[in-house]
């Protein structure tokens, strides 16, 4: 199928058509059984054969990506006596085609015009296969249909909010009257990011302690929207060890293609790269073992060798690749339930040989680097794929404790993403995953379907915690309002997308970065952005609310067509690379707000 063109022949169609309708799948068995089998007259290939037919009808939507990826789970063995898959999980790079994406209807309370994408965890008929493999991904879907010739060119009512020059100054009032909130912002948007103790998504140089003037010796390689697990050890073993580095975005496979420069030194793509004085490495375990040969005494992240602590450091690099495995298989396949379980049980007992709260200890090491990337995946996507909630289960509190300890730690609060991004970016990257057990119990609340993104917001959040140094809903909310005004221009041409005509296709819908703007409806989502704004700097919730409701009213702007640029905005708010989840799940809700008032 993969060599097939992009556009079937209508005869085709027609014949895919009805070979997976019922009349259809009636007259194939008729066929096999009557005519095929007598022929051949084996019962052991009869038998065989129905097998094969039922397996095809339950498994089709899932088999292409799954033979794929289980397959391409090889190991490469060196320093850290394990390895990784050399597909990778989060970048199958090179990969034609996405087999399942679906539409959400998102079901609000207060309107039910919502025409965000979301992903599909599989594809119901033979149809779908096709569509999904050839159709492209968000670049050419989701757009809104929108007759402009009843739309004015400005908004009736352009000044229903202030303007954002006014904004600007009004949070500046506010932080003028509160020394701690000054300090908050002051922290969250660092002058020197590149100096800055927490890690930071969207810096190019990160120095340190390094004189002025250093030239880092390492440029990482990663992609852009902070999906990719195996860039994510290297980045948080840099952070870690506090090694100057340089960071060059790559796209990932999935939503874009990469820059020539790129691929001039990795012709085949693959994320991370590293050059390290010179040298370029393309395996992240291949670059984590160079960085710590080449820096063993600046924050060194491999215990001593003939301790105890060294003895246990294979054995529980060797249990992260099992507990991946376990975890993976299950979740694109939908077997291994119970592998999953043994495996999570041993990891917690781990995590107690050494007393915890790190796989070592008081101390972390680079045995936390390498699991990290994957339990903050699996906390995001069992719960919205399997209906497990895996952190925060009394089963694994070992596990809890390490969570709790690596948010606490500057490097991972930079890094750290949430379930949204997670659950949405997964599919696009593994080829679908597979929904089982009580899994709808979740799903809304993780898409923020439900209150999740609905002020008033729940304090610690819900099915995924709010980290408690991130629980002061006014200090997010403002911060919130300062990203959106920092970058109110870029935003507002974004927001747009969602009516421009669709550019290149590509496999994650929720990305699409060669979608078009749409100008004429500009003016509008300025706006309804600057109420927004507004809304955010208000002293409390119950007085957002009421702004809202006389703002849009007042405003005479398009509705449906406004709204829908709010949702598509919201849907793709990315943690960390826009902010991190207690500011995004206040721009969310906030979009919300004024979205549900049009």
């Amino acid at each position: 199928l993969l060599s097939l063109p992009p556009s079937l022949p209508p005869l085709c169609q027609r014949f895919l058509s009805t070979l997976n309708s019922s009349v259809g799948l009636f007259f194939i068995l008729c066929v096999w059984f009557c005519v095929v089998l007598p022929a051949v007259n084996m019962p052991t290939f009869a038998h065989s054969s129905f097998i094969l037919i039922v397996i095809l009808l339950q498994y089709s939507s899932e088999a292409v990506a799954t033979t794929r990826n289980l397959h391409s789970h090889r190991l490469h063995h060196g320093l850290l006596g394990t390895g990784e898959r050399r597909g990778k999980l989060v970048a199958v790079e090179g990969r034609k085609g996405e087999v399942e994406a679906r539409l959400h209807t998102r079901r609000r309370l207060l309107t039910a015009r919502r025409n965000s994408l979301s992903l599909s965890t599989r594809a119901s008929n033979l149809n779908e296969i096709i569509t999904s493999l050839f159709g492209g991904g968000g670049g050419k879907t989701g757009r809104a249909a929108v007759d402009f010739e009843g739309i004015p060119g400005t908004p009736a009512n352009p000044n229903a909010a202030p303007s954002w020059e006014e904004l600007g100054q009004a949070l500046e009032d506010i932080v003028e009257k509160d020394d701690s909130l000054r300090v908050f912002l002051e922290d969250r948007n660092p002058v020197h990011p590149d100096r800055h103790p927490q890690a930071q998504a969207r810096a190019t140089m990160r120095l340190f302690d390094a004189p002025e003037g250093f030239e880092p010796e390492i440029t990482l390689y990663r992609d852009s929207a902070s999906w990719c697990p195996y860039c994510e050890k290297v980045w948080l073993l840099l952070e870690e060890k506090r090694i100057p580095y340089k960071v060059s975005f790559v796209p990932m496979s999935c939503y874009g293609r990469k820059p020539e420069e790129f691929l001039s030194i990795q012709p085949s793509g693959g994320i991370p790269v590293a050059v390290i004085r010179g040298r370029v490495i393309s395996e992240s375990n291949d670059i984590i073992t160079e960085i710590e040969r080449l820096f063993p005494d600046q924050n060194p992240m491999i215990p001593a060798v003939g301790t105890d602590e060294y003895k246990a450091f294979q054995t529980m690099l060797k249990l992260e690749r099992r507990l991946f495995s376990s975890w993976f298989g299950w979740l694109v396949t939908g077997m291994g339930e119970r592998e999953f379980l043994e495996m999570a049980d041993e990891t917690n007992g781990s995590l107690a040989e050494f007393g915890g709260p790190y796989f070592l200890g008081d101390q972390m090491s680079l045995v936390d680097c390498m699991f990290a990337p994957f339990l903050e995946r699996m906390a995001a996507s069992l719960p919205y794929y399997k209906g497990l909630v895996f952190r925060g289960n009394e089963r694994w509190g070992n596990i809890n404790r390490w969570f709790e300890a690596m948010e606490k730690r500057p490097s991972f609060q930079g890094i750290q993403s949430d379930y949204y991004t997670h659950v949405h970016d997964l599919p696009p990257q593994v080829g679908g995953c597979r929904s089982s057990g009580d899994y709808e119990r979740y799903v809304d609340d993780i898409d923020g379907l439900t209150d999740s993104w609905k002020l008033p917001l729940p304090e610690g959040g819900s099915v995924e915690p709010v980290r408690p140094q991130d629980r002061n809903q006014k200090y997010a909310r403002f911060n919130a309002a300062k990203a959106l005004l920092d970058r109110h221009d870029k935003v507002v041409k974004f927001a747009s997308r969602a009516l421009g005509r669709g550019g290149a296709g590509v496999r994650a819908p929720l990305s699409d970065p060669y979608r078009n703007n749409e100008p004429r409806i500009i003016p509008h989502i300025d706006l309804a952005l600057r109420i927004v704004a507004n809304a955010l700097l208000q002293e409390n919730e119950h007085n957002a609310m009421k702004y809202a409701q006389e703002a849009v009213l007042s405003a005479g702007i398009p509705k449906d067509a406004t709204a829908a640029c709010l949702s598509y905005l919201r849907d793709r708010v990315g943690v960390p690379r826009d902010m991190n989840f207690s500011e995004a799940r206040q721009l969310r809700a906030y979009l919300n707000l004024i979205s549900d008032a049009l």
